[in-house]
């Protein structure tokens, strides 16, 4: 099935007017529109339900290319009623109203993964998303997202909010829509959740081939752990990173070349 023009046309009406319209013709719909955006900018963080009911509908365990992961209904998505609403939430929330650093972390991750989904949506069909964009401007340059932290690109997001708070592990949930990336959980991240979601998403990455294979006594690691080494310089190596979830491994050395594949993370 072709991913609906109309509601790829939605999306960036969505995107662009940040207002959603499901059907036209009555004030009720107004009137509950106005609703959700008062009780939203009240909120220490937007209600991630509709955003759970999205994941469980439209992702899938599966393998592809050889590796076991959640594969992405990307078609399936874009006739969703609830991906444009998740989008308008993401758009209109107030940031200022997050008040702790786990508040912050989930707001961005979510929004990091969700924007991306919508990035792969505005470009549809890609086999990749590395085929979006030019030499001079990539996927991780467009901006995505504007609200009180400026106007922001993915890049933005991931490297100047989220990996300021120190924490290592959310390498192992922000998504970039490829195979080899960390996969897509079938939940939102919730501040008051956040550390035991970062640890199960860590322990799964490493539990998986394209996170971590173990050939001889030599330990492959993901290139991730190459791009963002400096992050994990606070447990003193990659060895007692990896220790930490997968204690019974013996290995002498570690190198992080497992090769990356960037083919999309989508269902056949």
């Amino acid at each position: 099935m072709l991913i609906s023009k109309v509601a790829l046309f939605v999306t960036k009406l969505a995107f662009e007017h940040q207002l959603i319209t499901i059907s036209a013709g009555t004030k009720m719909i107004r009137l509950v529109f106005f609703w959700i955006l008062a009780t939203t900018s009240l909120a220490a963080e937007p209600d991630w339900n509709i955003y759970d009911e999205l994941l469980s509908s439209h992702l899938a365990a599966a393998e592809k290319d050889g590796l076991a992961l959640n594969l992405v209904n990307y078609e399936s998505i874009a006739a969703d009623p609830n991906f444009y609403s998740i989008v308008n939430q993401i758009i209109l929330f107030d940031v200022e109203q997050l008040n702790s650093t786990q508040e912050k972390l989930a707001f961005y991750i979510n929004a990091y993964n969700i924007l991306t989904i919508k990035l792969i949506l505005d470009n549809w069909p890609v086999a990749s998303i590395r085929d979006i964009g030019n030499f001079f401007k990539g996927p991780w340059d467009v901006v995505v997202l504007e609200n009180a932290d400026g106007k922001l690109t993915l890049d933005d997001i991931e490297h100047n909010i989220i990996r300021t708070f120190n924490e290592p592990r959310i390498h192992f949930a922000l998504n970039c829509a490829s195979v080899s990336c960390p996969d897509l959980r079938h939940e939102a991240y919730r501040a008051d959740q956040l550390d035991e979601q970062l640890d199960d998403q860590t322990r799964l990455f490493l539990d998986n081939a394209k996170g971590l294979l173990l050939d001889g006594d030599r330990l492959r690691l993901s290139k991730i752990f190459d791009w963002y080494a400096v992050d994990f310089e606070v447990f003193g190596s990659l060895e007692n990173f990896v220790k930490l979830y997968r204690p019974e491994l013996q290995f002498d050395n570690v190198r992080t070349n497992l090769r990356y594949n960037w083919n999309l993370n989508s269902t056949p």
